[in-house]
């Protein structure tokens, strides 16, 4: 069996076993201490989800034996943490070049190591207000993230670079985080979303990211001697968005971000529900104040919302498997698999974000699952405030109106 390595509350490992001189493979799994305290095991998949808190001991057991033969058994131990463990930046080197709208930035590239998924290339584009910073932002693009917020030719928005702007006029440090456009000259994989190893855990990219910034304020602003990067605040767009949640929630960036600014989404605050069959998932949209379908899409010559889930289950430059696609046509996933994955890992139950102020903003012409996703987000964070912008669609920093507002929420908010 592979050894996993420590996990968050409500995460999931999937394990497997294999049984030496014996034909039949099969295997029972069991864990130790028993009961729901220590999580649950599937007996036909090996699929292990820790348990929603913190177990004492903290540490459980896991134990394959052979349906074949009771005496053949094999257990490692896995340790349940309160967080996600977060990666490392094994490097970091300055780009001779910076690409975007907004001059004079300062481009890096950075090498992430996570724990248990492929190793990956983040790139950021900083740029410093003149005199003293009152404070740091990170921006972030949709899907996997991969473009600069400033760069409408590269994954960004078209009022992008407005947003850019009107923070440095505010005195903040701005950095602009990519995983991939336009720095890698189109080479894949491309997004933090490129797996395998599910959504949640290769959140830990960007939550990597986001707190090596945070602890390297001397490299994001030379003339800074701080600590830390604190004020660090954060904006995305729909899976942007959800990159800042799990960071905030899952990994316990809460304690690092001030502000989070999530920008129509975030569109996997449930991804069980957003893998499910047309009509199975409804919620409240906060701007009409109608029902609405919470599920993913399907079809057309990028597979729609389903295949961009699916991205994260396979591996780099494949097409199989394909678990959101399929659920959603009727063959379910494992059981728990996607809850587990999503933002709000623990279904209704309410959120406590106590360090951190959370601003939702919702474009009006938005027809996506990105609203109904994030008003299930407001109802169970209940600290979140909310603002529907008349007239804007999905991609909300490609709006005059968004981007005013964006700007405005992170400058009154980020202190």
């Amino acid at each position: 069996m592979t050894r996993p390595c420590p996990i968050g509350v409500g995460a999931n490992w999937q394990l497997s076993a294999s049984v030496s001189g014996a034909a039949n493979q099969n295997v029972t799994w069991s864990l130790s201490p028993s009961g729901a305290s220590s999580g649950t095991i599937a007996s036909g998949t090996g699929l292990y989800i820790a348990p929603d808190n913190v177990p004492s001991p903290a540490t459980v057991t896991i134990t394959a034996t052979s349906v074949a033969d009771a005496s053949a058994k094999a257990s490692i131990q896995v340790t349940v943490e309160a967080n996600d463990p977060i990666g490392s930046v094994s490097s970091s080197s300055q780009l001779g070049s910076c690409a975007g709208s907004v001059p004079n930035g300062t481009c890096y590239q950075l090498a992430i190591s996570c724990p248990q998924v492929a190793d990956f290339s983040a790139y950021l584009k900083v740029n410093n207000p003149t005199g003293a910073p009152v404070g740091t932002v990170l921006l972030s693009t949709g899907t996997g993230g991969s473009g600069l917020y400033d760069d409408r030719n590269a994954g960004g928005y078209d009022f992008g670079s407005d947003v850019v702007t009107s923070l440095l006029n505010s005195h903040y440090n701005t950095v602009q985080v990519s995983f991939g456009a336009p720095f890698d000259n189109g080479t894949t994989p491309r997004g933090w979303l490129t797996g395998p190893g599910g959504v949640r855990r290769l959140a830990c990219r960007y939550a990597t990211v986001a707190d090596w910034v945070f602890n390297h304020p001397a490299i994001i602003n030379s003339n800074v001697s701080a600590s830390n990067s604190a004020p660090m605040c954060a904006t995305g767009n729909s899976g942007g968005s959800s990159a800042i949640g799990y960071a905030a929630y899952e990994y316990g960036l809460d304690t690092e971000l001030k502000i989070i600014e999530l920008t129509s989404g975030p569109v996997m605050t449930r991804i069980d529900l957003g893998c499910s069959p047309p009509g199975s998932s409804m919620s409240l949209n906060a701007c009409t104040g109608l029902q609405e379908e919470m599920g993913y899409s399907t079809g057309g010559s990028q597979g729609g919302d389903a295949a961009i889930i699916d991205q994260a289950y396979q591996s780099s430059g494949a097409n199989t498997p394909t678990p959101c696609t399929d659920a959603i046509n009727g063959t379910a996933a494992p059981s728990g698999l996607f809850l587990s994955d999503s933002i709000l890992y623990r279904g209704i139950q309410a959120v406590s974000l106590p360090n951190t102020t959370v601003k939702q903003l919702f474009g009006g012409s938005d027809t996506s699952n990105a609203i109904p996703q994030g008003t299930f987000w407001n109802t169970y964070v209940p600290a979140s405030q909310f603002q529907c912008l008349p007239g804007v669609a999905h991609d909300i920093p490609g709006s005059m109106s968004g981007a005013q507002q964006i700007a405005t929420d992170i400058a009154n908010l980020c202190k």
